[in-house]
């Protein structure tokens, strides 16, 4: 089953703040010992919801949304406005991929199972050179720089990790493993493990991870 993790987060120094803001059908969540997590059916929406904008005058809140089989987003918001943002595809780049691998092997090179693990290396090493070659993934990356990443600092984010997350977030670490690029920024972040991270799934009782702050 693919992973769909959504949800504002911010500060565990912040939880006292968030419980004014919190409405029917949300579950705010102890998601580890440095952050809290306010979790909502309506996160998928493309423009944050009143009760957030509200609540970014009080904290900072970084929205994070994976969506393993389609992409990566993260933002900041606070006071009421985005201060950062980052967003990656994980489809782009695909048909590039097919057309590399008609190239060097046929139409159905994947058919020949004892061949199929090496021939899917070899066009992966194409398909990166190709990826960074012909710029396709540089608009992910055009505003990303140690300055636009101090904006972490709002969550305490120390300037050694940081400098950590200036050196994941490029184009060559994308086109080589976009998923493991992703999962190294929130590991650096102190997201450590997450998937399965939102509403519906926490919701269900049956994950037992996270301990549900509000009644």
């Amino acid at each position: 089953m693919s992973d769909f993790s959504i949800g504002f987060f911010t500060t565990s120094e912040n939880k006292e703040k968030v419980y004014p803001y919190l409405i029917e059908n949300e579950l705010f969540i102890q998601y580890n010992e440095a952050w809290v997590g306010k979790l909502s059916p309506m996160d998928w929406e493309d423009q944050p919801r009143p009760e957030n904008l509200a609540l970014s005058k009080e904290v900072p809140l970084l929205y994070v949304m994976h969506a393993e089989d389609h992409g990566f987003s993260m933002k900041i918001l606070y006071k009421e406005e985005e201060k950062f943002h980052f967003n990656v595809s994980y489809e782009v780049g695909v048909e590039l991929y097919t057309e590399i691998g008609i190239e060097l092997f046929g139409s159905n090179w994947w058919q020949d199972v004892n061949k199929r693990d090496e021939r899917d290396k070899q066009i992966r090493e194409a398909w990166v050179k190709q990826l960074e070659q012909k710029g396709v993934l540089d608009n992910f990356f055009s505003h990303i720089n140690l300055e636009s990443l101090k904006t972490f600092q709002l969550f305490g984010v120390s300037e050694e990790n940081i400098s950590k997350l200036n050196e994941i977030l490029t184009v060559k670490n994308c086109a080589q493993d976009s998923h493991g690029m992703v999962y190294n920024l929130l590991y650096y972040l102190g997201f450590e493990q997450f998937s399965f991270v939102a509403y519906d799934y926490v919701s269900s009782g049956e994950d037992d991870r996270f301990t549900i702050l509000n009644p």
